[in-house]
């Protein structure tokens, strides 16, 4: 049970991370976070293609590809909601809410670094 409250209090966690960061428009502290969630994931099955994602990245966030950070997180919150259909009741609308937080943060930065190739 333990095991279960702590994974929804790393939920809950990342959801405020990732709002205060879109909020301020800032990255600070998402490798720590993504790393967190790398472990976090590897060990659930059924999670591969999410870490991969989340490899890919903290890769992009090192190499400040806004392009392939909003292209990722994109991809990765449409995961995340498809993901919290198979989840249980609260939790289900946790994972929801991060996905869609997710999707919030790609709209910004794709936003802040434009579609296409800079001008």
């Amino acid at each position: 049970m333990s095991e279960e409250k702590s994974e929804a209090q790393h939920l809950e966690k990342t959801i405020d991370a990732l709002e205060n960061s879109i909020e301020n428009e800032t990255a600070t502290g998402s490798s720590t976070g993504i790393n967190s969630w790398i472990k976090t994931l590897s060990d659930h099955t059924g999670f591969k293609t999410i870490v991969n994602d989340l490899e890919k990245l903290k890769e992009a966030i090192a190499d400040k590809d806004g392009k392939k950070i909003y292209t990722l997180l994109e991809k990765l919150g449409d995961e995340t909601v498809k993901a919290a259909e198979k989840a249980d009741g609260k939790e289900s609308a946790s994972i929801k809410k991060l996905g869609k937080t997710l999707l919030k943060g790609s709209k910004l930065i794709e936003k802040l670094v434009g579609k296409g190739e800079e001008k």
